[in-house]
């Protein structure tokens, strides 16, 4: 997947998350990049709304202002996705003191993707495109936290007992002015279903999924019965992503 520039700048996420009423947690656990001893990346907390959909809330740990949220429905397919970055002050003696931030929303309405980006500073921007289920978004988010992400492209392109599919992208893009957003198709996604194995997986021996993805490189995703991507292998299966610190506080997971 070749990906598009997306230099809108730092995102800040204003989209209000669900009060603690309106939900529950369920989960929540650390994301690991393992190239560098076990460094922490991100950690994020599983929330069950009222309503029955899922959202994941992922808070960058090198910079706490940095929020994703994914957003899935009962059968844990996904229904959106929020980012979120800055403002960020810069230190004393810097020629730009503050950094905008900006307010990246996309919603995933049928055959129609949604995204609004509103910035601290009041420029607002909306696009839309047709698009061809199944499908997801993706933009040039340096810390995007991969095994999320395609916990949701594994459950559309699985669902309904498929061994393997294909899940179309739309990628974020500039628009025609400074600032401004736009949507246009990408590279499909294709993952096939090549069996499953015992592993010791957050914690615990459990039997899992493995699934192969080509994007830039041969990748290497298992995953639980519950759908979540664990870990991230290249092709020599060294793992490069995982989860880890895994802690379940409710039974969770799609409804069929």
């Amino acid at each position: 997947m070749h990906g598009k520039i997306f230099a809108l700048g730092l995102l800040l996420l204003i989209t209000p998350i669900a009060s603690a009423k309106d939900r529950t947690l369920v989960a929540e656990g650390d994301y690991i990049w393992t190239k560098t001893g076990d460094k922490p990346l991100s950690h994020w907390q599983l929330w069950h709304l009222s309503d029955g959909n899922y959202e994941v809330v992922d808070t960058s740990t090198k910079n706490a202002s940095s929020v994703q949220i994914f957003r899935f429905d009962p059968q844990f397919l996904p229904i959106g996705y929020t980012k979120k970055v800055g403002p960020i002050t810069k230190p004393q003696g810097s020629s730009v003191r503050v950094i905008p931030g900006w307010t990246l929303s996309c919603q995933y309405e049928g055959r129609e993707l949604i995204c609004d980006a509103t910035s601290s500073e009041g420029h607002k921007s909306t696009t839309s495109i047709a698009a061809k289920p199944p499908y997801v978004v993706m933009g040039e988010f340096y810390d995007l936290n991969f095994a999320w992400f395609m916990t949701g492209v594994i459950r559309l392109a699985s669902r309904n007992g498929a061994k393997d599919g294909v899940v179309n992208v739309y990628a974020l893009t500039n628009g025609d002015r400074a600032d401004d957003i736009s949507l246009e198709p990408d590279s499909p996604i294709k993952i096939v279903f090549t069996g499953d194995e015992t592993a010791q997986v957050m914690g615990k021996t459990q039997v899992v999924k493995k699934y192969e993805l080509e994007l830039n490189d041969l990748s290497v995703l298992r995953v639980t019965s519950q759908g979540l991507v664990v870990s991230v292998s290249n092709g020599s299966d060294q793992v490069e992503f995982a989860m880890t610190g895994y802690k379940e506080y409710e039974p969770w997971g799609p409804t069929r």
